[in-house]
């Protein structure tokens, strides 16, 4: 199928050999101008013989589907091959950047989008940091509290001064002011910890799993053994799929709705307006708070009631 509007850089040295390679097609400049708020990037996927970085942009759709918005081919990870690949790739979606994007822990991806995207929300995949976690407390006294605690800092603080406290405290406690690992993340705690990020929206992401999956969907066409040929062959072949499951997804969110969560009027009205992913996501919250709460009249008025319920 032609692509008529398909975006491409090829980036090459002074004897022509190829360094990169950005590629937008059409559908995803579509979609980006419809799910641009968060993107997450992700450079750690090989996918060819020569062992060639695969970059990918996705996004999350209505569906909660992951979206491609957007690839590259990397023969380098230093600043300036990630500038290359932002710069192209935000000339692609006509130089609208994103609100948010999520990334691996890497200072030239950092440094790189400071430059690039400098009015975009940084944040760093959170499970990436995690699984160093283990191999920063060896040697720590009693790992299996220490570990727990840190978790719980991480993601059960409720206010900024609750994660400051409990920081310090954990540091204190297992002696860690002297890692350097611990001192550098406590630095850029606005960039991975949820209290400072959570005001923003994320489309439920606080890693690049998005990406990860997009990965193991490609796993099943493309391999590391592939030559470029085959690559691009194979990945036109799968991104066909990926439509197709995307067009699906919107015929049965269209002919298919979910019984009613509650009785009210307003309900079968957020069904009209949500897809059948996101409403049945509203409605779990919903159930939840609907059997906690109280609902009483408080006024009536000519055209409407006025109800005000209590949590």
């Amino acid at each position: 199928m032609k692509d008529d509007e398909f975006f491409y850089v090829i980036d090459t040295d002074n004897v022509g050999r190829l360094h990169n390679v950005v590629w937008v097609h059409t559908h995803c400049k579509y979609a980006y101008r419809e799910f641009s708020d968060v993107v997450c990037f992700d450079s750690t996927y090989l996918v060819n013989q020569w062992r060639m970085p695969f970059a990918s942009f996705v996004g999350v759709n209505q569906h909660k589907q992951s979206i491609i918005l957007g690839c590259a081919l990397l023969t380098s990870e230093d600043i300036e091959t990630y500038k290359f690949v932002f710069s192209t790739w935000l000339a692609a979606m006509s130089n609208a950047p994103p609100t948010a994007i999520l990334t691996d822990q890497c200072e030239s991806i950092k440094a790189a989008i400071a430059e690039v995207l400098p009015d975009t929300i940084h944040r760093y995949c959170i499970w990436h940091i995690m699984t160093k976690l283990p191999a920063k407390l060896k040697g720590v006294w009693d790992f299996k509290t220490a570990k727990f605690e840190f978790k719980s800092i991480i993601y059960n603080s409720i206010t900024i001064n609750e994660f400051e406290e409990k920081w310090v405290g954990f540091i204190q406690k297992y002696e860690l002011q002297h890692r350097l690992w611990f001192h550098n993340l406590y630095l850029e705690k606005e960039k991975w910890i949820s209290i400072f990020l959570n005001h923003y929206f994320w489309a439920g992401m606080m890693s690049t799993q998005r990406s990860e999956s997009m990965h193991a969907f490609f796993d099943g066409y493309i391999s590391d053994r592939s030559s470029l040929k085959q690559f691009v062959e194979q990945y036109e072949l799968a991104l066909r799929f990926k439509y197709k499951k995307e067009l699906q997804a919107e015929a049965d969110s269209r002919k298919k709705h979910a019984a009613p969560c509650s009785g009210f009027d307003w309900d079968l009205q957020l069904q009209t307006h949500y897809t059948r992913p996101i409403y049945d996501a509203f409605a779990a919250e919903h159930l939840k708070r609907l059997y906690h709460c109280e609902i009483e009249r408080h006024h009536d008025f000519n055209a409407w009631r006025e109800l005000r319920s209590t949590v």
